[in-house]
């Protein structure tokens, strides 16, 4: 599996003098100290120890193949930054070290890029940099997370920022010169507590202030050190910005809106940290970084998230499919760099690019056979069988909302061209397949029942907080079809994707509102007006409905959409309904695992449907 780290250092093997150069003291330098180690200075201060890896392209390559790493994205050690020092040195300083990357990169066999520095104290200065240095072969820039006491959302770096998203250059922040040093002189506490919280001050300081909501989608920014404190504070942040005004800060969204807007790396050392960190970034915002070659890095590159139970597809995306996007490698980059890591290659082998597609690779079926993990240790026989049902479930409401989403669009254009008639046919086929993936998920539940009472209850405690009253895609086609609420929102919080998808159902109209909308444009419904109660306007839709029966013969294809509408409400009941039988015949009357009332609460969604209107039309139709 391909592996690109895109958090990594180097320092050249040697450079300028530059406190004779700029005139000033305490500038960085290296002292060889024997071969193929060194120390790094700051003018009389020891910095850090380093060895060849950091300059020598040959160790690095062979330390990548070592840990199975195809391709390195290397970076300046934040201790070369100069922000504080005047504008003219830190430029002069920012291009001795990006004009070193770019050769040191040069030595490496395409398997080694860079990203640059600027003197984030002047943005102009800053600007003018990155662009000279994407036009010289950089990926893009790593910042500090302040200047000075300057943080992420101060306007200049804001402007920085919109720069790096017009030049395309990706953007790594990585935290430097920690705050309360004078609090923690020993045990490496600036690094061990001290960055955590300069970056979680970093991602916050974005978020508050309102500069993500200036800066355009494009801009692709990346925090270090898995966020620092950030993913695992973010509760707390959410409880702020919800019950305090003085939180809100200028933001539009409470915060969790936010993380699909930047990424973290996978330098958090820890497989549970992993697991918690993915699940609340999602997995196409955390890739791998390893802050090789330094201490504090990992010390073989990729193995937490290669060891990790992450599905093979997360893996794939955390190890390189996430770097490829954030870097905006091309994809042919993907096939070159996996052909590397071979020490010898067959010359008649087909290459990754043009591999026959077969049953298995197209179907994913490896990967697909991959996903079932069972909590329970041993593996109890039918916590197999649960899993495969409700994964079965998931991959039917895929499909559902696959469909019922070209039903809407059909439906649209039908409202816009009442007298065509090609896409009521295509939504009443498409309402058809709903009706009969909904009858095979009815029918599921027999294989459920297969299973004792005492068979489930041995592994059913080790599901919390995990129920199906969770799932997504469900909530999902509840929404789209008309029947939202928004406080179910809050059982999404723990997994932002999920959460802004339903966000979006939730605002944008749905499978209901269209269908109605379209009735109004064929005249058979009149536009409501403000004064009308919600009761009007539904009794005003049914008579619609029913205007539409009583003239069959030129009405028929709309009257197929009514009857299959009709037909996918009733099969939803009966799927509650069985749900319901299922549950009391496992479990009784006990509480869901998801923290739900059980079957008590399923009871309750028995009256809901989907389209009302559709039902009540048939109470007016007279004989």
């Amino acid at each position: 599996m391909q592996a690109i780290d895109i958090h990594n250092h180097f320092f050249p093997r040697s450079w300028p003098d530059l406190a004779a150069r700029y005139g000033t003291p305490n500038w960085p330098w290296i002292r060889h100290t024997e071969v193929g180690k060194a120390d790094i200075m700051v003018g009389d201060r020891f910095f850090r120890h380093i060895y060849s890896a950091c300059w020598d392209a040959e160790v690095r390559l062979q330390e990548m193949d070592r840990d199975g790493v195809d391709l390195q994205v290397m970076s300046a050690t934040p201790v070369l930054f100069a922000y504080e020092r005047p504008v003219e040195h830190a430029l002069d300083c920012a291009r001795l070290f990006n004009d070193a990357a770019l050769e040191l990169c040069s030595q490496g066999k395409g398997r080694l890029k860079s990203l640059c520095q600027v003197p984030l104290q002047d943005t102009a200065a800053a600007c003018k940099e990155l662009t000279r240095c994407m036009r010289s072969g950089h990926l893009g820039v790593q910042i500090g997370n302040h200047v000075g006491t300057k943080n992420l959302d101060d306007a200049g770096i804001v402007t920085f920022l919109h720069h790096c998203a017009s030049e395309g250059a990706a953007v790594l922040v990585h935290p430097w010169e920690m705050f309360g040093q004078e609090r923690m002189p020993k045990y490496m506490m600036p690094w061990t507590v001290g960055m955590p919280a300069e970056t979680q001050l970093s991602i916050v300081s974005m978020i508050l202030s309102g500069a993500f909501d200036q800066l355009p989608n494009t801009l692709r920014i990346c925090f270090a050190h898995g966020g620092g404190s950030f993913a695992f504070l973010l509760g707390r942040l959410e409880n702020a910005w919800r019950h305090h005004p003085v939180a809100h800060g200028d933001c539009q969204h409470p915060p969790s809106h936010y993380l699909n807007r930047f990424s973290v790396d996978s330098a958090v050392f820890d497989q549970a940290t992993l697991q918690f960190l993915v699940a609340t970034m999602g997995t196409n915002h955390v890739m791998l970084g390893s802050d090789y070659p330094f201490p504090l890095g990992e010390e073989r590159v990729g193995s937490l998230i290669r060891q990790s139970n992450l599905p093979h597809d997360a893996k794939a995306k955390l190890l390189s499919g996430n770097a490829m996007r954030f870097l905006a490698l091309p994809a042919e980059s993907a096939a070159q760099s996996d052909q590397i890591s071979s020490a010898a290659v067959d010359s008649d082998a087909p290459s990754p690019g043009r591999r026959q597609l077969t049953y298995s690779s197209y179907l994913k079926v490896p990967e697909l056979l991959e996903l079932q993990h069972p909590q329970s240790l041993p593996p109890h026989h039918d916590e197999m069988l649960f899993i495969l049902v409700h994964q079965t479930y998931e991959l039917w409401f895929k499909e559902l909302l696959h469909d019922l989403d070209a039903v809407v669009a059909n439906l649209r254009r039908a409202g816009q061209a009442p007298q065509s008639r090609d896409e009521v046919y295509e939504a009443a086929r498409l309402l058809r397949r709903c009706t009969e993936i909904t009858r095979v998920l009815v029918e599921q539940f027999t294989i459920l029942e297969t299973m004792l009472p005492t068979h489930f209850l041995a592994f059913r405690g080790l599901l919390e907080p995990a129920s199906g009253f969770q799932s997504e895609q469900f909530r999902e086609i509840e929404f789209l079809c008309g029947l939202k609420d928004e406080k179910m929102l809050r059982y999404h919080h723990p997994t932002p994707e999920a959460y802004a998808s339903l966000k979006r159902r939730l605002e944008e109209p749905s499978l209901r509102d269209v269908f109605f909308g379209a009735l109004q444009a064929m005249g058979k419904l009149a536009p409501a007006s403000d004064t009308e109660s919600e009761r009007d306007r539904f009794e005003a839709r049914a008579r619609a409905v029913h205007a539409l029966y009583k003239d069959e013969h030129h009405h028929r294809d709309w009257i197929d959409v009514c009857e299959r509408l009709t037909e996918f409400d009733e099969l939803v009941v009966s799927w509650r309904l069985r749900h319901i039988q299922l549950v009391e015949r496992i479990i009784g009357i006990r509480m869901g695992t998801g923290g739900s009332a059980g079957a008590s609460y399923l009871k309750l969604t028995l009256d809901k449907k989907f389209f009302p209107e559709l039902w009540e039309a048939r109470t007016l139709l007279t004989e």
